[in-house]
């Protein structure tokens, strides 16, 4: 597991792997948020339209990509529409174009993250 991820990010990390066995692994930016905030006092800060929260799940997605893992972020949807932001799309699918296809898109990696096993961070 890298060392290099932020405290938040491997905070994230954490709450987004164990996720992946519920029937709807699914969690909106603002449970994320007071998850995290339930986690340490350090991330008493963090709100679900924090940029910081937005950079962790950056860092979150990096970690899954050099671990050959789907993208754990595919998990952290908005409360209305019970998909991700637009951040996910623009990282994820820049090059599409049709919302059915980046929604397409979404779908396929949610169904691979719950198929997948992550591995638990070494604590130092």
């Amino acid at each position: 597991m890298n060392d290099l991820m932020s405290p938040l990010a491997a905070a994230v990390y954490d709450i987004l792997r164990v996720r992946t066995t519920l029937p709807d692994a699914r969690i909106t930016y603002a449970e994320l948020a007071e998850a995290l905030r339930d986690t340490a006092d350090e991330f008493e800060y963090v709100h679900h339209r924090n940029r910081e929260l937005y950079a962790a799940l950056a860092e979150v997605g990096k970690e899954c990509r050099r671990l050959k893992r789907p993208p754990l972020p595919a998990l952290v949807v908005r409360a209305d529409t019970r998909r991700p932001g637009a951040a996910y799309y623009a990282g994820k699918c820049s090059g599409t174009v049709y919302r059915g296809d980046q929604i397409a898109a979404w779908r396929h990696d949610l169904e691979a993250v719950r198929r997948a096993t992550y591995p638990a961070r070494k604590r130092r």
